[in-house]
C-alpha cells in the first residue's frame, strides 16, 4: 500500500524530469546550412544555453538542419535549428541568411 501511494505521488514529478522531445520526423526535408561565424559554435541538447553541449560546429561548416523552434534568444535571434545527425540544437543566429527562411517549424 505504501509503495502504491509513493508511486502515485511521485509519478507527476517524473514528468518534469523528462528531456525535451519533439516529433522532428514530421518536419519535412532537412536543409543544408553553413555556419556563419569566425569561431566554433556549440550545438546543444536543447534550444538554450542552459542545455549541455553535444557537439561543436566549425566556422563555415555545412550542416543538415531539419526544422526550427523558438528558444533562448542569442543576439536577438530566438530560433534554434535541430540537427538530426548530431541530435542537438544550434542557434539559427550562427547560420547563413537563407537558412531560417527555408526551415519549417518543428512539430
Amino acid at each position: 500500500m505504501k509503495l502504491t501511494s509513493t508511486l502515485t505521488l511521485a509519478l507527476p514529478l517524473l514528468t518534469f524530469a523528462t528531456p525535451l522531445t519533439l516529433n522532428t520526423r514530421d518536419a519535412g526535408t532537412a536543409k543544408t546550412c553553413s555556419i556563419n561565424s569566425q569561431a566554433v559554435v556549440n550545438c546543444r541538447a536543447g534550444p538554450s544555453r542552459d542545455y549541455s553541449i553535444v557537439r561543436i560546429a566549425q566556422p563555415q561548416q555545412q550542416l543538415s538542419i531539419q526544422c526550427m523552434l523558438d528558444g533562448e534568444p542569442i543576439d536577438g535571434e530566438k530560433a534554434w535549428g535541430y540537427i538530426p545527425s548530431w541530435d542537438c540544437w544550434l542557434s539559427i543566429r550562427w547560420t547563413d541568411l537563407g537558412c531560417k527562411r527555408a526551415l519549417p517549424t518543428c512539430s
